[in-house]
């Protein structure tokens, strides 16, 4: 009788669990022809993980946080969190901006592209006592403001890993 109850808990914990996993926000699968990344669909874009970074779950405006593959929450020494929300700003710039005056950063006066969409990058003075973010890349696509957070330690610890994010995102078409 206790194997019985055992065995239909552990059904019941793999369901949730399972269920909780596969919310519709984030559908991860590996990469193909590299075991070291992950091809990660939040709906309204694509992106892969950046080479040895794990894509983690999580709620409200955030979709998505990466982190090393090589640590676990809460001993991190950098992420990158994707958060995304209906924009208040009529511009990528504005909203940089706006995150830039929140975060005592500064915006970089060189816009860059993000799957033909114009983004702005924020950088932010570092606290070698704490992970926060150093590194911010705002951009708006169809009224969706969404942030590319990167927090560390140290300037550039993050650098490459962002490159890598940017460089493999692609826009859905959600407008039907």
């Amino acid at each position: 009788m206790i194997r019985a109850c055992f065995a239909i808990h552990l059904v019941l914990f793999t369901l949730c669990f399972a269920y909780a996993q596969n919310d519709g926000r984030l559908d991860v699968k590996p990469a193909p022809g590299d075991p070291t990344r992950f091809v990660c669909d939040i709906g309204f874009a694509t992106f892969t993980t950046p080479k040895s970074w794990n894509p983690n779950r999580s709620g409200k405006q955030t979709y998505a946080i990466l982190t090393p593959a090589d640590e676990a929450y809460p001993k991190i020494s950098k992420m990158i969190s994707i958060d995304a929300g209906k924009s208040v700003e009529p511009t990528a710039k504005a909203f940089a901006e706006g995150f830039a005056k929140k975060s005592n950063g500064k915006v970089l006066e060189k816009s860059i592209d993000i799957d033909g969409e114009t983004a702005y990058r924020v950088q932010c003075p570092p606290n070698p006592n704490k992970v926060q973010p150093i590194d911010c890349i705002a951009v708006i696509k169809d009224g969706r403001g969404v942030l590319l957070i990167a927090g560390a330690k140290k300037t550039g610890e993050t650098d490459d890993a962002m490159n890598e994010l940017v460089k493999t995102w692609k826009w859905k078409n959600t407008t039907k």
